[in-house]
This record gives structure tokens, C-alpha cells and sequence, in this order.
């Protein structure tokens, strides 16, 4: 919309004018302003743009995001223990979850989230055979009932209290809440927090990205040389083009 409002300067940018306007003064203002206009107007649909806007972002508010649920798992273990490995509550190496960013048109991105599989051995007090609970995470944080079945043997055999309990031949066993009810939709509850208020604000800024993004629209902002020189007649096809090529040189490398 900006180059389409600037292109009313086109016809002041050729050297077929007449009158007062056949001024190479008003041609270079006029190419100065619709090289500006070009560059602002493509950069939201700038591919390499977009890519650092939002990876710049979304990398710090991964990180920020991780180290407060770690923090929060570490001051209330039973409500955040089933989104880390057994016995790891608040190990950034052991969490069970992870942020994911989704592209919008233009320069939104949203980010939800998803709970990794469990690899450890669920412990045992005994040194009898173990097993994963892989979905451990998903189940606790959702509070669904789990139902226990005996699979490669005729009963279930476990301790309870110190004691030993066989159940019945093919007799399951119903866990209600596996997680302990204090670890209910818990994470959940923290990633709201953290994304409705002044955290995910501040990991925004921390990200840097306005300081990146200063310098290097700055750069791509500088006039080039051709519409410096005394003229009166500029290309409005070559403009664009060295406006594409200028987002291309500030956006394009790794940051």
C-alpha cells in the first residue's frame, strides 16, 4: 500500500516532464522517497525478515518459558513433577515438553506446545521387572484415570506400603489420578500465566530484536548511489529492485 501511495512520484522520477518540474532536484527527491516507500512497503513480506523476526522471538521466550516452568517445578514438585523424567523435576535436561512456533501471514507467529515421550524406567522399589510410562506427562496433566493390565504374566504382582499384593488372574487395577491430583492441568495453568501478562513481554524485549532490527533497517535504508548522482530521470523498475536487493543484504545472513 505504501509503494501504491508513493507511485503518484513515479511520473516526477522520467525526464520526459515539462515546466517547472523538469528539475533534477524533484527527480532525485522523488526517487529518494519511493526507494524509502519500496524498502518499508516489502519488508513485511520479506521472507528473510520474517524468519529473523520470529526466530529472534520465539528463541528467547523458548528459553524464558523453560527456566520459569523449571523454576516453578523446583518450588512445587507435585504440581509440575510429570512434565520432567522420574525424579528429575526442574532438570532443563529433562523436561517432557517443548514450545512450537507457527507461522501466520505477515510477521504473526503463534506458539503452542506438546509433551515428549517419557525414556526412563518408571522406578521401582524392588528390583523386579521395570517399564516406561511413556505418556506420563499427557495422562498426569489431563488427570485421566490409568488402567493397569497385566501383559506379558497371568497377574499383577506390586507393594504397597512394604507389602506385597497379588491381584486376581487377568484382574486390572484403575489409578484415578497417576499424576497425584496437585499436578491436574497445572502446566497448562502455568503457560497461561506466562503468556497472558508481563512475562512473555519482557522476554520480547530481551530477545534484542529491536536493537537487530534498528541497525539493519538503517542499512537497508541507505540511498544508493545512483539516486545520488545528478539525474533527471530514474527507473522506477531499478528502484524496487535495489530496494529488494537492500532487505536481501540486511535480512538475508545469519544474525
Amino acid at each position: 500500500m505504501l509503494v501504491q501511495a508513493a507511485s503518484g512520484l513515479e511520473r516526477m522520477m522520467y525526464a520526459n516532464q515539462s515546466g517547472p518540474l523538469k528539475d533534477s532536484t524533484v527527480a532525485q527527491v522523488s526517487a529518494y522517497v519511493y526507494y524509502e516507500a519500496a524498502v518499508i512497503s516489502k519488508l513485511t513480506t520479506n521472507a528473510q525478515f520474517k524468519e529473523l523476526f520470529t526466530k529472534t522471538m520465539f528463541d528467547q521466550i523458548s528459553i524464558d518459558f523453560g527456566n520459569y516452568i523449571d523454576a516453578l517445578a523446583r518450588s512445587k514438585p507435585k504440581s509440575l513433577h510429570h512434565v520432567y523424567e522420574w525424579k528429575k523435576t526442574g532438570n532443563k535436561a529433562a523436561r517432557l515438553f517443548r514450545l512450537n512456533k507457527i507461522s501466520e501471514e505477515g510477521l504473526s507467529f503463534r506458539v503452542n506446545y506438546d509433551f515428549l515421550p517419557s525414556r526412563s524406567m518408571v522406578p521401582a522399589s524392588t528390583g523386579k521387572r521395570r517399564h516406561m510410562f511413556a505418556n506420563k506427562a499427557s495422562i498426569m496433566e489431563e488427570g485421566k484415570p490409568l488402567v493397569i493390565r497385566p501383559k506379558n504374566a497371568e497377574r499383577l504382582v506390586f507393594e504397597i506400603d512394604g507389602e506385597t499384593v497379588f491381584m486376581p488372574k487377568g484382574k486390572s487395577v484403575t489409578v484415578r489420578r497417576p499424576g497425584g491430583s496437585a499436578s491436574t492441568n497445572q502446566f497448562t495453568l502455568a503457560h497461561s500465566r506466562f503468556f497472558s501478562g508481563r512475562l512473555v513481554n519482557e522476554s520480547i524485549k530481551k530477545s534484542g530484536f529491536q536493537k537487530v532490527f534498528n541497525s539493519r533497517i538503517t542499512k537497508a535504508l541507505g540511498v544508493p548511489s545512483n539516486i545520488k548522482k545528478v539525474q533527471y530521470s530514474f527507473s522506477p523498475n531499478l528502484i524496487r529492485s535495489q530496494a529488494d536487493a537492500a532487505l536481501t543484504a540486511s535480512f538475508g545472513g545469519a544474525m
